[in-house]
C-alpha cells in the first residue's frame, strides 16, 4: 500500500469517521430536544439520565464524544486544540463543542496521520503510558468514541425519544450496483 493510500485509509477510519458520527449525534440532539419539548420533559432531567448507576450521565456520555476525538486529534494538528468535554451544561452547550470538534477534526489533512503514524502518543487516561498514533487511534479512541456514542443513544431510546439506527447510522453514502 502506497503512503499516501495509507494515510487516506486511516484518515477514512479515524478523523472522517469521527466528523460522521458527530454530525449523527448532533442531529440525534435535535430529535432529543424535540422530544422533551414536546413532552414537557425538562432538558436538564434527560441529560442527567443514565442507564445505570454507576455508568455516566447523558451529558458525560456527550462530553466524551467531544473530548476523544480533539484528544486524538491534537497529535496530527498543527492549531491547538479547542477545549470540549468539560463544562457542557445543556443541550446548547453540547452543539456548541460538537461543532467546534467538527471544526477542529476538519482542520487535519490526511497526509499529517500517515507522518505522524507511528508517533508515540501518551494514553488520556494514563500520561506515563503510551502506543503509536494509529494503534491508539484504532485500539482506545475509535471503541471509546463507539462505546460512549452508543450509551448516549441508548440513554435517549430508554427516555423514549423516537430515534432508529438509521439516525445512528446517518446518511449512508450507498452506490448503486
Amino acid at each position: 500500500m502506497a503512503k499516501t493510500d495509507a494515510s487516506h485509509a486511516f484518515y477514512l477510519y479515524t478523523i472522517d469517521a469521527l466528523i460522521h458520527s458527530l454530525m449523527n449525534i448532533s442531529a440525534i440532539l435535535d430529535k432529543a430536544e424535540k422530544h422533551a419539548a414536546n413532552s414537557k420533559i425538562e432538558s436538564a432531567n434527560l441529560l442527567q439520565a443514565r442507564l445505570y448507576p454507576d455508568m455516566f450521565t447523558l451529558i458525560q456520555q456527550l462530553q466524551y464524544c467531544c473530548y476523544l476525538p480533539v484528544d486524538f486529534a491534537q497529535h496530527f494538528a498543527d492549531a491547538p486544540s479547542p477545549r470540549v468535554g468539560y463544562d457542557e451544561a445543556d443541550f446548547k452547550d453540547v452543539q456548541k463543542s460538537i461543532k467546534m470538534t467538527i471544526d477542529y477534526l476538519t482542520s487535519i489533512q490526511p497526509q499529517r496521520l500517515i507522518e505522524r503514524a507511528d508517533r508515540i502518543v501518551p494514553a488520556f487516561f494514563d500520561s506515563s503510558k503510551g502506543m503509536s498514533a494509529m494503534e491508539y487511534g484504532m485500539s482506545v479512541t475509535m471503541p471509546d468514541f463507539y462505546f460512549h456514542a452508543t450509551v448516549a443513544y441508548a440513554i435517549l431510546r430508554h427516555n423514549g425519544v423516537p430515534l432508529g439506527k438509521n439516525d445512528f447510522w446517518g446518511a449512508l453514502k450507498l452506490k448503486t450496483i
